[in-house]
Formats: structure tokens, sequence, C-alpha cells
């Protein structure tokens, strides 16, 4: 049977103190029989407790951060020190904080005024937008009215040169048809003369003359139309982006709004600030990033207090122990000679795998700390997982274990005999049994030697 490096106290009815080595004095005998240890089965109170390694931890840590630029006048701590509540920990340069000060009221009339010349660029942005809306609208109708008429004089002049066309065709097969006939000599001519005449007429007469300047004109006035139309929407784009909505003029006076309430937060920080880094509560100093002179930005860790009214043991517990440990459960410790109280408040459900061996955190608060105690210090907590008062009580030494059930060997005309038994709270000398047992059976067990049922034995006292 396995023994736990742990001890604990058991206290045998009619309050005797008994451990794993005292034996109820039997003497048994018998021929070749094995000597054995023997203890008869007793009444008593057992109380369980595992002893946890741990450090001692402060349960409320704070890191204190500037709340606004500046610089440090002083640090008027060192890490290690205990501090009380109100002690100033570190001071600015007042100097520089009026300086700041007047600086972000500047911002905030800088604010002001950007906020009044947008309006301004928004209006005259709008002005333009409208414009180039209203001209395209005119100029779009008049694209459309120029496309429709040169379309119509592109017909007009289509339908005339057509019907020219047509005509010098004739004229053309009837040439065809009467040139190869001497007797037709002079109406060959004159076909010739209307020939040149027709094609005349299908460039230069009066009518499609004037056809083809009106198709110029309209030609002309189309790409005005259209080259001013461009110039009217990059006027729209460019003015587009400058116009306000509602939800941009809003947006422009949340703008204003923040940026005032960024000034005046910025301000009430720096007002603050004068009165420096003040302790919020009793504690210890565990880090300190500034120094004397340096330059701080909003946001940047200054220094760090650790409680000292909030007193933890933090313990890393194995798989087994963790087992039996409840919250709530009681604890002793005993550190540079004072002793303390406390109890089991946190039991973490993820293994911590950052030590030496895996194991689940738990804390104790204590219940009385002191100015004694030294954050990171090494201590044994001593939990009391469990107590029963008036049970029947035998060694550890006597259970033998066997697929998960115990077994005692029972002295019996000088013969042990084995006996299935039902075990309750031990500790590291002494185990409760529940049933399988009267109390006054003796029991009997050998270290170094299997006992066998139906054994002969006799005791080595």
């Amino acid at each position: 049977m396995k023994k736990s490096g742990k001890r604990a106290t058991f206290i045998a009815a009619g309050t005797a103190v008994l451990t794993a080595a005292v034996v109820a004095g039997v003497s048994i005998y018998a021929n070749a029989s094995m000597k054995v240890e023997s203890f008869k089965a007793e009444n008593g109170d057992l109380a369980q407790v595992i002893e946890l390694n741990g450090n001692i931890q402060s349960e409320k840590v704070n890191s204190f951060y500037a709340g606004a630029n500046g610089k440090v006048a002083n640090v008027h701590v060192k890490v290690g020190d205990s501090v009380k509540k109100g002690d100033l920990l570190v001071s600015f340069d007042e100097e520089r904080i009026n300086y700041l000060i007047s600086l972000a009221e500047y911002e905030a009339q800088a604010g002001e005024g950007q906020y009044e010349n947008s309006l301004e660029l928004a209006r005259r942005s709008q002005a333009l937008y409208n414009e180039a809306v209203h001209n395209l609208g005119i100029l779009n109708q008049q694209i459309t009215d120029t496309e429709a008429a040169l379309l119509a004089k592109e017909n007009e002049l289509m339908k005339k040169q057509g019907e020219l066309a047509g005509n010098g065709s004739s004229l053309q097969q009837a040439l065809i048809e009467k040139s190869g006939d001497p007797d037709k000599a002079e109406e060959v001519k004159k076909l010739q003369k209307q020939i040149q005449e027709n094609a005349y007429l299908q460039t230069a007469s009066g009518e499609v003359t004037a056809l083809q300047e009106d198709i110029n004109r309209l030609t002309m006035e189309l790409a005005n139309f259209k080259e001013y139309k461009q110039v009217m929407l990059t006027q729209k784009a460019a003015a587009e982006s400058g116009r306000l909505t509602e939800g941009g003029k809003k947006q422009l006076e949340a703008l204003k709004n923040s940026g005032a309430l960024m000034s005046q937060e910025t301000i009430r920080a720096l007002n603050e600030a004068k009165s420096g880094i003040v302790a919020e509560y009793d504690g210890i100093v565990t880090a300190i990033g500034v120094e004397d002179g340096a330059e701080v930005v909003v946001g940047m860790n200054l220094i760090t207090l650790a409680s000292s009214d909030d007193m933890i043991v933090r313990c890393s517990v194995n798989k087994y122990d963790i087992m039996s440990l409840e919250e709530g459960q009681t604890a002793t410790f005993r550190i540079k000679n004072n002793d303390y109280t406390g109890k089991v408040t946190r039991i973490e459900k993820v293994i911590d795998g950052n030590g030496s061996a895996p194991g689940v955190g738990v804390e104790i608060k204590l219940d009385n700390p002191d100015d004694e105690l030294i954050l990171g210090f090494e201590t044994k907590a001593r939990v009391s997982v469990a107590s029963v008062e008036g049970v029947l009580l035998i060694p550890r030494e006597a259970c033998v274990e066997e697929n998960d059930k115990t077994y005692v060997y029972v002295l019996k005309d000088k013969k042990a005999n084995r006996k299935l038994v039902e075990t309750g709270v031990k500790n590291d000398d002494m185990i409760e049994v529940v049933s399988g047992l009267e109390e006054g059976e003796v029991v009997v067990w050998n270290d170094e030697v299997e006992i066998k049922d139906g054994m002969d034995v006799r005791s080595a006292q």
C-alpha cells in the first residue's frame, strides 16, 4: 500500500494520541508461524489534513497609469516599500502641467474655428453644386434637342443625296445603252452633260450646301453643349465632396463637441495630476515604471501596488490532492514563527502547466494578514479536508488494496483471516473503517512479507 508524505493527527477515544507506529500489544505465538504487527480496532477521532506548498500573494493588485502627458518630478517610493492609504507615490512637474493646460485650451479654440470654417466651405460647395445641377438640367435638354435636329438634317441630306444619286445612276445606265450607237451621238453628249450636272448637284447644289451648313452648325453647338456639360459634371463632383448632408452636419457638430470634451478631459486630468499618484489603500509597491524627471504619456504604467489587506496563499495542487479540496475549507499556516488562519476561496478550473509539474491553482485567503507577511514568500498550508469523531480506526499499514477494493487480515485462532472492509476518512497514519470490521477485532500485517488468507501468524510484540 502506498503511503502519503503528509502527516495528520489521530485522537483516539479517551483523548489518547496515537500514530501509525502505535500497536495495541497483542501477543500471538504459533509454531512456524509468521511474525506480524498487530492492532486492536478501537473508536477514536480522526482529522484528515493535506499539506500544500504555496506562495504569499496579494489578491488585489492595481497598476496606476498616467492620466495625462507630463513630466515626473519625483518618485517617492521604491519597490518593496510598504505604504499607507493616502501616501504620495509619484509627483509631477507643475510648470509642465500648466503649459499643457494652456495648450489644451488653445486646441479647444482651434476646434471651434475649424468647425465654423468647415460650415462656410460647405455652404460654398453647396452653392456650386446647386449651380451645376441646374445647368446640367438645361444642358441635357439642349443636347437632346440638338441631337434630334442634327439627326433630322442628316436624314434630309441623305434623302436629297439619295434622290440625286438615283438620277445619276439612271443617266449612267442610259449613257451605257446609247454609247455604242453612232446615230445617237448627240444624245450621248446630252447624257454626259446631264451626268456632270448631277454630280455637281450631289455636292454643291444650294439645297445640299444649306443642309450641310445646318449640320455643321448643329454639330458645333452639340460639341459646345457637351463640353460645357463636362465642365458642370466636374464642378458637381468637386462640390459633392464639400457639401454637407444633414448627417454630415450632425457629424461635424459631434466632432466639434467631442474635441471640446477631450480638451476638457485633458484639462481635468492635468489638474488632477497636480495631486500626483496617491495610494488608494495600504499596500506594498511591487513595480515602478518611471524615474525622477521622466517624460510620461497618457496610459503609461507608472507604478504597481499590491494590497496588504487582501493577502492569499496560492498553491499548485496535484491531481490526487485536488480531489479532497473544496471552497470553504479552513487552513493554518506558520510564517516567520507566527500562526495564521485562512480559508480556501478559489479552485481554478484549468490545469496550470507553468511550473515544474502541472497542477490546479488553489487560492487560500488569509483571515488575519499583518505587516510581517512578505509577498512571494514560500509557505506551507495545512488544509483540513475532513474530520470524524467516534469512528472505528486502524493503522493504514494494515490495509491491502486490490482491484479498487480494500482488505484487512484479522487474527482468529492464531490465523490471518482476510476480510473485505469499506474505508472512509484517513490521514498519513490511521484510517476510518466504515464497515466490515468490529471494535476489538485485531488486525495484523507485515511490511515485508505478503500475508495469505488462513496463514499462521504471531505478533512481533
